[in-house]
C-alpha cells in the first residue's frame, strides 16, 4: 500500500495531521517499534517508548504525536497518535470478522428488543424486558436477564452477566440470611464497553447505571445501585460495591470503592487502592485506605458522547 492511500484516508475522515516525506512510498503491514518489522507502519506515542539506539533512518513510516521532536524520513505528525494508528490498522489494514446477526445455540426472549445492526454471537440468553440499541455487538456466552437497557453502538465481549440480582440479604437476630429478591434493572448509555466475563447486578429497587463512554475491562464486579458517570475507564478486577456512584472521567486501576460511596469527577484511584470515604473532584488516590497523592489537571467535559 502507497503512503497516499493512508494520506487519503486520514482526509477522508476529517484527520488532520502533518506528513513529511515520500507520497509514493510502499508499507506493507504494521508493527510495534519493539519488533519492527521491515517496511511496515508503526508508532511513537512518547520519547520513553523509544527503545535505546533505535535507527529512525530504517523505519518505512510513523505515526509520531504531535509535539515530539523526533524526525523520521516518513513521519505523520497527529494528535491522539495512538487513536490514528490503530484506526489505520482496522480500517486499512485489517479484514473484520464480522458476527451473525444471531449466533446458534442463542435463547432470545419475547419481551427482548433489538436495534437495527445488532449481532449477537453464540449461546447467548436474553430473557427478560430488555432492549439492545442500534449497533450494538454481544459476543459469546453472554447472559442478559430482567429489567435491561442497553444503548447504541456499545460491545459486550464473551461471558459477562448482566441483570441478576446483587447480593443483598436480610438477618435474623440468629445469624440467618435471607436474600432480597431485586426489582431494578441495569441502563448502560451508549458507546460503552465491557470486557469478557465481567459482572453487572440490576438495582435493588432503582436501576444501575453506567452511562455514556464508560469503558469496563474484563473480570470486574459492578454491584447493585452502582452509578458510573461518563466516560470511566475501570480496569480488570476492580469492585465497585452496592451504591457507590463515580463522576465523570473517573479512571480505577484494579481499586474497591466502598458501598455507599460518592466519587467526584475526573478521580484517579491508584492501583489496588480500597475507597473508603467521600472524594471531591480532579485528585489521584493511592493507598489503603486511599489517600490523595495529588491534584489531577481539571477535566473539560465536551459534547462527544450523549
Amino acid at each position: 500500500m502507497k503512503i497516499r492511500r493512508i494520506l487519503d484516508y486520514l482526509e477522508s475522515n476529517e484527520i488532520d495531521c502533518k506528513y513529511y516525506g515520500d507520497l509514493e512510498s510502499e508499507v506493507i503491514g504494521y508493527s510495534s517499534l519493539k519488533n519492527y518489522k521491515t517496511g511496515s507502519l508503526t508508532w511513537i506515542g512518547r520519547l520513553n517508548a523509544v527503545p535505546a539506539r533505535n535507527d529512525f533512518d530504517a523505519l518505512q513510516l510513523v505515526v509520531v504525536e504531535e509535539g515530539l521532536n523526533i524526525n523520521v524520513k516518513n513521519g505523520l505528525y497527529v494528535k491522539n497518535s495512538k487513536e490514528i494508528f490503530f484506526s489505520i490498522i482496522e480500517d486499512l489494514f485489517e479484514n473484520k470478522r464480522e458476527l451473525p446477526e444471531l449466533g446458534q445455540g442463542c435463547y432470545i426472549g419475547s419481551d427482548v428488543v433489538l436495534g437495527e445492526g445488532v449481532k449477537i454471537g453464540h449461546n447467548c440468553v436474553l430473557d427478560g424486558d430488555i432492549t439492545i440499541g442500534n449497533g450494538t455487538v454481544i459476543y459469546n456466552n453472554v447472559n442478559i436477564v430482567n429489567h435491561v437497557v442497553i444503548g447504541k453502538n456499545c460491545v459486550i465481549q464473551s461471558g459477562v452477566s448482566i441483570g441478576h440480582d446483587g447480593f443483598g440479604y436480610s438477618e435474623d437476630e440468629f445469624g440467618n440470611k435471607k436474600m432480597v429478591v431485586h426489582h431494578g434493572g441495569v441502563a448502560i448509555g451508549n458507546d460503552v464497553y465491557i470486557s469478557a466475563n465481567s459482572v453487572i447486578q440490576r438495582g435493588t429497587i432503582d436501576d444501575t447505571i453506567i452511562e455514556s463512554g464508560t469503558k469496563i475491562d474484563t473480570l470486574c464486579h459492578i454491584a447493585h445501585n452502582v452509578h458510573i458517570g461518563k466516560k470511566n475507564g475501570i480496569v480488570t478486577l476492580s469492585a465497585l460495591y452496592g451504591s457507590c456512584e463515580t463522576g465523570e472521567n473517573c479512571y480505577i486501576a484494579s481499586g474497591i470503592i466502598k458501598d455507599n460511596t460518592k466519587i467526584g469527577n475526573n478521580v484517579q484511584i491508584g492501583v489496588n487502592a480500597v475507597v473508603m470515604n467521600d472524594v471531591g473532584n480532579d485528585m489521584v488516590l493511592i493507598g489503603t485506605p486511599a489517600k490523595k497523592l495529588r491534584d489531577k489537571i481539571p477535566y473539560v467535559p465536551d459534547k462527544g458522547t450523549t
